[in-house]
């Protein structure tokens, strides 16, 4: 180290331990300001701005965002811990020597809190009152930048930890001459005194600073832009020439600036194949937007267009600057699928010609279109970074680990295609959360099938409802059925983050109907188009053998028909039993249990096939065995339907799979719009209908299917409203018999009939389970009031174990095989193959591999997962060998041998 250079120059803030490399470790000052240099760069760009937060502290954005920026330079406070410098010893003589007294026991972020706790008086000597709690909450944003708050106790107050355990003397002594250093060139000499009301503030938008410190600590760990420097040197004048124009083409490249978006020009536009609007998005065009944040719910049936419509608004919304993407929230992996391929053909449009707007599929099917920008941030090059121990990765891992999911890149992209999921994450206590919101930040919302989630879903969507409102975002929902309780319970979360809650606004029964949410709540009725006006008998069978006839006789016929199933075992019944009598092209099963790779075949010969543009002869005889995956988004339309009997909603669902798009009587399509094919009834397979059923009246005809549709009197409930009414009126009139509304009603509405006695205890259960359901998302999710700290949840977690669904725990299983002496992906692919191989089950479905299977495979499993990071443990890694014409794996749970066996036309069985 140079003669009477500054001693916070002895401690390293990154390192390697690559052989051969030019330089072993950066300096920790030069990281500091590498980071700061890019949240700065960051600021630049609008839709990270701190406008909303200097609004309301009343204080000019100039001194907040240099606030901002001297507190990001501080992120990595704990790294001056002795105890932290012990992890890379021997790096240099020039660094400060190692003191085994010290031992890393906890996380740097929360040594670094810890530090500003007991020294903020030196450290913020250039703030005034630096003591005050609003600082405190500040530096609680920078240093908690690895995904989480930096730890406390669950009454909010600091661990009982002491300074001297993990620094040294001079150690601290450093970090507060650091700080006092880079104060004179970051910090403006005029900042406010902050007040109690201030803090208040700063704790509502501190999760959009913590979100944007995450994103600045990667960008500014990035070895491409930021090489490693050992030679001390003026701070200032690194910071000028090296740290912000490395920032400026950090940020440049990653992909992360704001497309220019075009104008809007109409419907036709944005959708050419459009000849005529439907009612709704002619609603969608023409109706007056509001400033600020804003809601539009627009329920209509199945085929109305309410796709188009969403997009539509969320044109107009980004046209007049109040959002600068959209991120669809979908609530299954095929439906984003389907979205995905619907906005891909679309997308560019909505920006102007010469931008590179990014989309991204965010779920374990992360194929991207060429001719775009693959990414948000690619994984760098250079992921070589020390690690801090076996729960703490460097920021550059964590950002390569990160960046490789597309569940969670998805929220950063421009246009972002995903389940529900990983945005209901930004309201759970999961790692990387506020990156999640703040990616959600500037964009539509727009959530599809909202009546599909289960009150635990329900309750933490209302949540997301309001957080994404209080940061200024506009939110479109969709759906067919949508109960008005549910109706009302979404206007008021959305309501509550805009901060107008008031009287509730009057229930509107009226469908289509399109809801407009701002400082008033309108509705507008819509009109279907008259294609879309249809009733469709209902027709009973009661015994599963009459349902398989009918599907034998249709195909026989020449007709298409679809088979949905309750469960996965059901499916596979059904379809084995049609195989003695179908021929093996014509018949095919669809459900959740594929590998990736097979699963997304499937689904691409199922749009094929009966999707809108299919041919009469890719469609003649053609048999669907399909769970429930088809059922929601999936643009498919068959010539006959059948449905085990399900919850109204989802079998209104159904049915509009049912002549979904005109044809002539051979099934091919009818340009002029004129169904040609004769009418045929929704096929409902239940169990006698009965006033006075028996405990087991559905468990009898489906013993599966109960655990999955527990509410026996809802499906009782469903049953009497659909067979009392003889058929599905589309959309009908108020009160209408088996009107859409009139159905829905009758099932979930207040008015509702009363369940008989024997059925009352399984509906009793179902009752009891939703409530605390409820109770246990309100207790999940977190109190953002708080502002980022532990105290804002009592649990943080990874966001791979946190709940964003209840009861329905899922975990995947890799499918690999033998070859060349190693092991290989079950389903070849060139991109991403061990997605492709993955297969979803329910937890605790699958146990460990057998002592046998361990002992064969046991070291090429060791060796994938030292290089495949998605392989790493907990993953299980389940090889496959061909036995007796089968390809096979053994496993063991509860102490009981499990052989699973795995084919591309049944899926996984267990």
């Amino acid at each position: 180290m140079e003669k009477g250079a500054a001693r916070y120059f002895a401690y390293w803030g990154k390192a390697r331990m690559q052989e051969g490399a030019s330089q072993l470790y950066h300096l920790l000052v030069f990281h500091a300001l590498d980071v700061a240099a890019c949240g700065a760069e960051l600021l630049r760009l609008p839709r990270f701005s701190l406008a909303p937060l200097a609004a309301e502290l009343g204080w000019p954005l100039r001194i907040v965002e240099k606030i901002f920026i001297w507190f990001l330079a501080l992120h990595d406070l704990g790294k001056f811990a002795r105890a932290f410098q012990n992890l890379a010893p021997g790096l240099s003589t020039d660094l400060v020597s190692p003191d085994q007294t010290k031992r890393y026991l906890r996380r740097h972020d929360t040594l670094g809190w810890l530090l500003w706790q007991e020294r903020a008086a030196c450290l913020g000597a250039s703030l005034p009152d630096p003591v005050h709690g609003f600082w405190a909450a500040w530096v609680q944003t920078a240093v908690g930048h690895h995904g989480m708050p930096p730890q406390e106790t669950a009454g909010g107050g600091l661990l009982p930890l002491q300074l001297h355990t993990f620094y040294l003397p001079e150690d601290m002594d450093a970090a507060v001459a650091f700080a006092n250093a880079v104060a004179p060139f970051l910090l403006p000499s005029d900042i406010p005194v902050p007040g109690r009301a201030q803090r208040q503030t700063l704790l509502r938008h501190a999760w959009r600073l913590a979100g944007l410190a995450v994103l600045a600590d990667w960008l500014g760990s990035n070895q491409e832009h930021f090489r490693y420097c050992v030679h001390p040197q003026d701070l200032s004048a690194y910071w000028c020439e090296v740290a912000q124009p490395a920032a400026a083409r950090a940020v440049r490249l990653a992909g992360l600036s704001d497309q220019a978006v075009s104008p809007w020009q109409g419907s036709q536009a944005l959708f050419p194949y459009l000849v005529s609007s439907t009612p709704l998005q002619r609603y969608a065009e023409i109706v007056p937007l509001a400033q600020g944040p804003q809601l539009f719910l627009l329920e209509d049936v199945t085929g109305a267009g309410k796709t188009e419509a969403a997009m539509m608004l969320a044109h107009r919304l980004m046209a007049a600057g109040h959002a600068h993407g959209i991120y669809f929230a979908l609530p299954s992996m095929a439906t984003a699928n389907q979205i995905y391929r619907r906005t891909a053909a679309m997308y560019r449009r909505l920006y102007q010609a010469g931008t590179v707007p990014s989309l991204v599929l965010s779920h374990g099917a992360r194929q991207l279109v060429d001719d775009f920008w693959r990414s948000v941030l690619e994984p760098q090059a250079h992921d070589d970074d020390f690690g801090y121990g076996r729960e703490e990765s460097s920021a550059s891992a964590q950002c390569s680990a990160w960046l490789a999911d597309n569940r969670k890149k998805a929220l950063l992209a421009d246009m972002g295609v995903g389940t529900v999921d990983q945005a209901l994450l930004a309201v759970l206590p999961a790692r990387h959360q506020a990156l999640r919101l703040l990616g959600l930040s500037g964009k539509v919302l727009l959530v599809d099938e909202v009546h599909a989630y289960d009150p635990y879903m329900h309750t933490l969507l209302c949540r997301l409802l309001t957080a994404h409102a209080r940061q200024g975002g506009s939110v479109l929902l969709l759906s067919a059925t949508l109960p008005t309780g549910m109706r009302a319970e979404l206007i008021a979360a959305f309501q509550v983050g805009c901060g107008r809650e008031g009287a509730e606004p009057a229930a509107d029964t009226r469908y289509p109907l399109a809801t407009h949410v701002h400082a008033e709540v309108s509705t507008h009725a819509c009109a279907t188009r008259p294609q879309l006006v249809r009733k469709v008998a209902v027709a009973p069978f009661h015994a599963e053998q009459a349902a398989v006839e009918r599907v034998i006789a249709e195909a026989r016929a020449g007709r298409c028909i679809c088979w949905i199933r309750n469960t996965v075992d059901d499916a596979r019944h059904a379809f084995i039993a049609l195989q003695a009598h179908l021929p093996e092209p014509s018949l095919a099963l669809f459900h959740s249990r594929f590998a990736m790779g097979d699963r997304l075949a499937i689904e691409a010969a199922a749009l094929d096939r009966f999707g809108k543009a299919s041919t009469a002869a890719q469609r003649r005889g053609r048999v669907l065995i399909a769970t429930q995956v088809v059922e929601q988004s999936l643009d498919l339309d068959f010539d006959i339907m059948i449905s085990d009997l399900a919850p109204i909603d989802l079998l209104i669902q159904r049915a509009g799979r049912l002549q979904r798009h005109a044809r002539h009587g051979d099934g091919e399509p009818a340009t002029d719009g004129c169904e040609r094919r004769p009418a045929p009834p929704l096929y409902l397979l239940c169990p006698e209908n009965t006033d006075t059923p028996a405990s087991d009246w559905y468990a009898a005809l489906f013993p599966k299917a109960r655990h999955v549709y527990p509410d026996v009197g809802k499906l009782w409930l469903t049953q009497r409203a659909l067979l009392a009414a003889g058929h599905i009126v589309s959309p009908g009139g108020p009160g209408e018999d088996g009107a859409v509304r009139s159905l829905v009603e009758a099932v979930y509405g207040a008015e509702a009939d009363s369940i008989p006695d024997a059925l009352q205890p399984a509906t009793q259960e179902r009752e009891g389970k939703d409530m605390a359901a409820v109770s246990q998302a309100h207790f999940n999710a977190l109190n953002l009031e708080r502002g980022y700290c532990t105290d804002s949840s009592r649990h943080w977690y990874e966001d791979t174990q946190t709940p964003t669904r209840l009861g329905d725990e899922t975990c995947e299983i890799y499918l690999a095989r033998e070859e060349g002496g190693g092991l290989v992906p079950f389903v070849a692919a060139s991109d991403f193959p061990w997605e492709h191989a993955a297969v979803r089950v329910r937890a605790g479905t699958v146990g460990t591999l057998s002592d046998c299977w361990q002992a064969k495979f046991g070291p090429a499993i060791d060796a994938l997962r030292k290089r495949h990071r998605l392989l790493a443990d907990p993953a299980l890694v389940l090889p496959l060998a061909w036995e007796d014409g089968r390809w096979v794996g053994y496993c063991e749970r509860n102490g009981k041998a499990q052989r699973i066996e795995y084919d591309d036309v049944l899926g996984l069985q267990v």
